[in-house]
């Protein structure tokens, strides 16, 4: 049955559902909603909005429920607005103690029938699943305020001022991480313009941010887009560097590693590029002929992304390295569940991780996962340190 849930805070569980709320206590029924939402991590429902790429319901909503939409939700905002300009907060509130029942009846009878509409009448995403585990580790993550050192880099961020920006914009309240899990074309993960920035914190900024628990633990693929280029190519991953593999195996010529980085980059992303000897190993055109057909991507997790022959292959390159990268983490985060070590943040390639002590047993299954992917077993690189910004070299 299709259901709304009405406050995503953690002591604030309830769901609007056939006509009435229930509070704590769920009804075993629930199967559609439009968001994902904490409270339904051990519900098997379906989501409309990622249906639709996660946009924003008034856009996707039919003409015939639109008018009746726009009302409701006016009249739920008006509520909302009186109620913060009264001072009250809304964080330490639930929502359905503060706006009446009716206007919140109304506003959740027709964000029900948008929800049955959008499921009836647009294809189910192929890497719908996948997208399902993702949303639930970054919203894991969203939950996770970050454990930062503000008082001890003062200097620090006195003279760059960038980071007086940082420290200025979010010293002074709760700091977490809200990944976009749709703000770009290729799917890499992007944030939400309320968090804080890890996608982009210079190196110099990261040692503010703290382990909750022992130390962080880092895990990286190396050169994970060539090793997908590899996979994509059917040949089996190298063991060692890329880059020193290219230069015992593909060029005829003596390079040294920085030139052989450079050399094969700058063939890899530009189509009019020639060079015979990369083109002749790794044969580029064989793999768009197999992956980009009439315009379009179709990459081996299920997205399919529109873009034109220039961009084809970094397309396909970005986004299937991305999802398996994220496909791994996926899998580490359940693995942790119901322990005190968690998946702290993660970027492109990596997934950082806050880790006790008491699950150092743990890391070599881990690493395992991290490593064993669809695409093949990935050589991955591995740090820890007691600060993000101290992350050290070690192996296990």
């Amino acid at each position: 049955m299709t259901f709304q849930t009405l406050d995503d805070k953690r002591d604030c569980k309830g769901v609007f559902y056939n006509g009435d709320f229930y509070f704590d206590k769920l009804p075993r029924n629930l199967d559609r909603t439009w968001s994902w939402s904490p409270h339904l991590v051990d519900y098997d429902v379906e989501f409309a909005e990622i249906w639709v790429g996660s946009k924003n319901i008034g856009d996707v909503c039919p003409d015939h429920l639109l008018d009746r939409y726009l009302l409701r939700q006016q009249r739920l905002q008006a509520h909302v607005k009186a109620i913060v300009s009264s001072k009250i907060n809304l964080d330490d509130n639930c929502i359905y103690d503060l706006v009446p029942r009716h206007v919140l009846r109304h506003f959740y009878q027709v964000k029900n029938e948008i929800t049955d509409w959008i499921v009836e009448n647009h294809p189910k995403p192929k890497n719908y699943s996948f997208l399902v585990e993702l949303f639930d580790t970054v919203n894991q993550i969203s939950q996770q305020e970050l454990q930062i050192d503000w008082d001890n880099h003062n200097l620090l961020f006195i003279q760059d001022p960038k980071a007086k920006a940082l420290y200025k914009r979010h010293s002074k309240s709760k700091s977490f991480i809200n990944y976009n899990i749709f703000g770009t074309v290729t799917g890499r993960l992007s944030t939400f313009p309320n968090s804080f920035p890890i996608m982009n914190l210079k190196t110099e900024h990261r040692k503010i941010i703290l382990p909750k628990n022992d130390l962080f633990v880092e895990l990286d693929f190396n050169a994970a887009e060539i090793r997908t280029l590899f996979s994509l190519a059917n040949m089996e991953q190298p063991t060692t560097d890329i880059h020193q593999f290219n230069i015992e195996n593909v060029f005829s010529t003596h390079l040294n590693r920085e030139n052989a980085k450079r050399r094969f980059f700058a063939w890899l992303y530009n189509p009019q590029s020639n060079d015979e000897e990369l083109e002749n190993f790794y044969n580029r055109t064989k793999i768009l002929d197999k992956y980009y057909k009439e315009g379009y991507i179709n990459t081996p997790f299920g997205r399919k992304i529109e873009c034109d022959n220039f961009h084809a292959l970094n397309y396909l390159l970005q986004s299937t390295s991305s999802d398996n990268c994220m496909d791994r983490i996926n899998k580490i985060r359940k693995t942790l569940s119901g322990r005190k070590s968690n998946v702290a943040f993660m970027l492109h390639d990596c997934v950082v991780l806050d880790f006790s002590e008491q699950d150092a047993h743990l890391l070599p299954r881990i690493k395992e996962i991290f490593g064993d992917t669809r695409l093949g077993k990935f050589k991955i690189n591995t740090k820890a340190g007691k600060t993000y910004g101290s992350l050290e070299d070690f192996s296990w």
